[in-house]
């Protein structure tokens, strides 16, 4: 269920802010130990992690 909300929350722009609450509100792997370099798998760091990401990425070809 976690994985699927933050896809989600990755993936649908128009559901992130609802995805980041729900995941917020439930506190799945809220605070598992995370390797040094790692995404969290608590959903809301992971999406907000992943558009970051995502964005970044797309400005870094359009700066080409």
């Amino acid at each position: 269920m976690n994985h699927c909300l933050a896809q989600i929350g990755i993936e649908h722009a128009e559901h992130r802010t609802r995805a980041i609450g729900i995941g917020e509100r439930l506190e799945v792997l809220k605070a598992p130990p995370t390797s040094p370099g790692c995404t969290s798998p608590f959903a809301p760091v992971w999406i907000n992690e992943m558009v970051r990401r995502q964005h970044e990425s797309t400005v870094g070809r359009s700066a080409r």
